[in-house]
């Protein structure tokens, strides 16, 4: 585990979502078994266990602020494995949000009013809001502005940075806690400036609950996992809930 790639994950998903902000200028899984013994264990143990377990989900849910310079981006998605996600996104400034749709190779974006005005300059943000009357945007990811989106929807990237093991880290084991309601256990991490806590399991599998970390540089990044192999349904709205944007050029 590591503060740094924990954020580094974050923000990939955030600058994803980023890309397609500008462009708009122009539960728990099933019942919990018994203790798995990981409140037992040494820190390394702690993590090198929830190491394995992240590295083994087909699908989560993820719940996360990432902060950086220009203030702190929202995040609540599902994704999968295959590559299907959804959820919505809140840009940096808390003006409106964005809901996301990924399943296969297309991608569908609805921006609110609040969001199109305060990325639309002037007049042209209710001419925008006027043509796109609520709908969401469809693309495919082969569009270059919907490509990072496609990025973010990756599973297996977070999981490679959350199960992935850096050099030289320090670890030490907290106290007994909960993750809405789920029973933990408190592991912190420190290399170099960068500081993390992680919330690990201590029932079913000792899956990863909770990130909170902290880069030298004042990045912070608070996300909570859950819903663990729990199946994503991503339901493209209907073809008049929709306007592809080739016809926005």
């Amino acid at each position: 585990m590591s503060a740094s790639r924990a954020a580094a994950a974050a923000r990939r998903a955030a600058a994803g979502t980023v890309c397609l902000i500008v462009f708009a200028g122009a539960g728990t899984g099933a019942a919990l078994a018994d203790d798995n013994g990981m409140a037992d264990k040494s820190a390394q143990a702690i993590a090198e266990a929830s190491r394995t377990a992240m590295s083994e989900v087909t699908s989560m849910r993820m719940v996360a602020e990432v902060t950086e310079g220009p203030g702190t981006t929202g995040l609540d998605i599902r994704f999968d494995e295959a590559g299907d996600c959804v959820g919505t996104v809140t840009p940096p400034g808390g003006s409106g949000r964005a809901d996301v749709i990924k399943r296969g190779n297309d991608v569908w974006m609805k921006l609110d009013d609040e969001l199109l005005r305060a990325q639309v300059p002037g007049p042209a943000a209710e001419d925008a809001i006027a043509l796109i009357n609520g709908r969401y945007l469809h693309g495919t990811t082969d569009n270059i502005m919907l490509r990072d989106f496609a990025q973010f929807c990756d599973l297996d990237y977070f999981k490679r940075e959350f199960s992935s093991k850096p050099a030289n880290e320090q670890l030490q084991k907290g106290p007994r806690t909960t993750v809405d309601g789920r029973p933990a256990i408190t592991v912190t991490g420190k290399r170099g400036g960068d500081t993390g806590t992680y919330l690990v399991s201590t029932q079913d599998e000792p899956y990863l609950l909770r990130i909170q970390g902290a880069k030298a540089s004042g990045e912070r990044v608070d996300a909570t996992f859950s819903a663990f192999d729990e199946p994503v349904r991503p339901e493209p709205p209907a073809p008049a809930d929709s306007v592809d944007l080739s016809q926005l050029r």
